[in-house]
C-alpha cells in the first residue's frame, strides 16, 4: 500500500517566519514591559509597535505562503490552529492597545501570543501543509475557523486586560472596553458555532449531534452572556477577572483539554 500524496514541497518550507515573529512578540512584550515609569516610555513602546506590527506581517506572510502553495487556508491541524490562536491575540491586542494605549495590556497579549507560538512551534511542532481531509474541503470551514478564533482572542484579551486593571491601581478602569471585548467575543464566537453548524450539516447531514467540542463551546458562549449581562456597566475589577476567567477555562477545555481526553470527532 502507498501512503498520501506527498505535500507540495513549496507547502514544506521550515517555520523560520514563525521564529522571526516569535522574536518580535518577545521583544514587543519586553518593550511595553520596560516602558511603565521610564523616561523613554514613548521610544520603548514605539518599539513594542513596530515589534507587534514586524510579527504579525510575518505571521500572516507564513499564512499566505501556505495557502497559496496548497490552495487552502492552512487551519486544518493543531500546530496551525494553535498558531492562528496566538496571531488572532497578537492581533486583537494591538487594536485594544491603539485604542487605550496602555501598554500593561499591551505586554500581556504580547505575552500569551509568545506562549501560544512557542507551544505551537514546540511541544505541538511544525505539521508539513499538504493534503486537506476532505470532510474539510467546506467554505464553512475556513469562515467557521477564522470567526471562532476571533472570539478565543476577545475573551483572551479581555481576560488580560482584566487582569491588568486588577494589579495596576494606577490605571482608568473603563467597563466600556471590557463590554466591547464582550461583544465582539460573543459574535465571533457565536458566528462560529453557527457556521460550525452548516459545515457539519453538508458534511455529517446534521447540523447539531452533541459532541463535546460542540457541547463546551456553546457553554463557553452561553457563560460569557450571563457574565455580560451580570456584569452590566459596573466598575469593580474583581468581577471582570473572575468572568473572563471562567470563559477563558472553559474556552482552553474547549480547545486543547478535550483533544487530550480523546473526546468526540474533533480533531483539535
Amino acid at each position: 500500500m502507498t501512503g498520501p500524496p506527498a505535500a507540495p514541497a513549496a507547502a514544506q518550507a521550515g517555520p523560520l517566519p514563525l521564529y522571526l515573529a516569535l522574536a518580535a512578540y518577545a521583544v514587543a512584550a519586553v518593550s511595553a514591559g520596560l516602558s511603565r515609569g521610564r523616561r523613554t516610555a514613548r521610544e520603548l513602546s514605539a518599539a513594542s509597535l513596530i515589534a507587534s506590527v514586524l510579527g504579525l506581517a510575518l505571521q500572516l506572510g507564513f499564512i499566505v505562503f501556505r495557502t497559496t502553495a496548497t490552495g487552502f487556508l492552512p487551519f486544518a491541524s493543531r500546530f496551525e490552529s494553535m498558531a492562528l490562536f496566538a496571531v488572532s491575540v497578537q492581533a486583537i491586542g494591538l487594536i485594544v492597545y491603539l485604542v487605550t494605549r496602555q501598554n500593561s495590556v499591551k505586554l500581556g497579549a504580547d505575552a500569551v501570543s509568545v506562549v501560544l507560538l512557542v507551544g505551537a512551534l514546540m511541544p505541538v511542532g511544525l505539521h508539513p501543509g499538504g493534503n486537506l481531509n476532505p470532510i474539510l474541503n467546506s467554505p464553512w470551514f475556513a469562515f467557521h475557523i477564522l470567526v471562532s478564533f476571533g472570539g478565543y482572542a476577545c475573551f483572551t484579551v479581555g481576560l488580560v486586560w482584566s487582569v491588568a486593571f486588577l494589579r495596576d491601581r494606577l490605571l482608568d478602569f473603563n467597563p466600556s472596553v471590557r463590554r466591547r471585548l464582550s461583544i465582539a467575543g460573543l459574535l465571533l464566537l457565536g458566528a462560529g458555532i453557527m457556521t460550525g453548524a452548516m459545515w457539519a450539516d453538508s458534511s455529517w447531514g446534521t447540523y447539531w449531534g452533541w459532541d463535546p467540542k460542540e457541547s463546551w463551546a456553546l457553554l463557553t458562549w452561553t457563560l460569557a452572556m450571563a457574565g455580560l449581562h451580570l456584569a452590566g456597566t459596573r466598575t469593580r475589577r474583581w468581577p471582570a477577572v473572575l468572568g473572563f476567567g471562567l470563559v477563558f477555562a472553559t474556552m482552553m477545555f474547549t480547545f486543547i483539554g478535550i483533544n487530550l481526553l480523546k473526546w468526540g470527532l474533533h480533531r483539535y
